[in-house]
């Protein structure tokens, strides 16, 4: 049966992108005998109430591909599906400028592989829209933020190729965008269009994030955001007083830089009451942003 990890793991969490190239054998630290290991049968489709969306509806995942590197990935259960996949891809890879390269069926694996080439080193990405706040039973407001994120990626210089209503099993009512966007080795540091979640579901600084030119798209809420951009990350750091704070963000800034990560902003916070755990009592948090 499906377990939900499965699905995740190929049609939701982003592959990273660095790591050998993308074959048979090598997934970016997934061997074939890990995902081999993993029962992975894909729910056969049902009969959602199907609202009445303008635009095209995708209601079968293999259609739905993981776009990883240079290369689209995809769940395939049998070459019936390949061909689907490959039909409805091929050309959309082809108009959005893309030169097709070595596509592939990996029946052991139940793998599908669409891999191209872009002399410009440009490359394809997906954007999801299930975690965002939105009435998903209200075909209306999903078609205005689709609309909304569209125009957003068009003004970005990061064009639409396909774009899609999704309904299956596994996620709510939602769509998916996969749009044009640079290359980079490390995917961290591809513009993209992003869900940032502030760590441990605190209010993100939105004041901070735009001061230091955060591309902001939408608040979506005190502790979700969407924007373009880098892939930032956030970390606490607790202390006893403000002294003991401030070294203890020099410490991590200085981490940052050895590691080639960008220090964004940070903000020293004195709780309302002391936060005591064991033997320690905390009055203040150091809430650190950068770029991955």
């Amino acid at each position: 049966m499906l377990k939900a990890a499965a699905a995740v793991l190929l049609f939701s969490a982003p592959l990273q992108a660095s790591g050998p190239a993308v074959n048979a054998n090598s997934l970016n630290g997934l061997s074939a005998a890990d995902i081999s290991a993993v029962e992975i049968a894909m729910p056969a489709p049902s009969a959602p109430a199907m609202l009445k969306l303008p635009g095209d509806v995708v209601t079968r995942l293999h259609l739905m591909p993981q776009a990883y590197k240079s290369a689209l990935l995809s769940y395939a259960k049998n070459e019936k599906e390949f061909a689907e996949f490959t039909a409805m891809w091929n050309p959309i890879l082809q108009k959005a400028g893309f030169l097709l390269g070595e596509i592939s069926y990996k029946a052991d694996l139940k793998m599908a592989f669409i891999n191209y080439t872009s002399p410009k080193g440009l490359v394809l990405r997906q954007f999801i829209a299930d975690e965002l706040t939105y009435d998903a039973l209200n075909p209306t407001e999903m078609h205005n933020l689709k609309q909304e994120l569209t125009a957003t990626l068009e003004k970005n210089g990061m064009p639409v190729a396909a774009s899609f209503y999704l309904r299956s099993d596994i996620f709510r009512p939602t769509f998916v965008h996969y749009y044009v966007t640079a290359g980079d080795e490390n995917r961290d540091h591809e513009k993209q269009l992003r869900i940032y979640k502030n760590g441990g579901g605190g209010d993100i600084d939105y004041a901070m994030l735009q001061d230091f030119g955060i591309n902001i798209v939408r608040r979506d809420t005190t502790f979700r955001m969407v924007y373009i951009g880098y892939q930032i990350g956030n970390q606490y750091r607790l202390a006893a007083d403000e002294a003991t704070a401030a070294v203890k963000l020099a410490e991590y800034k200085k981490f940052l830089a050895e590691n080639k990560k960008e220090f964004i902003g940070s903000r020293t916070i004195k709780f309302e009451k002391p936060l005591v755990s064991g033997a320690n009592t905390y009055n203040y948090m150091v809430d650190i942003y950068f770029y991955q």
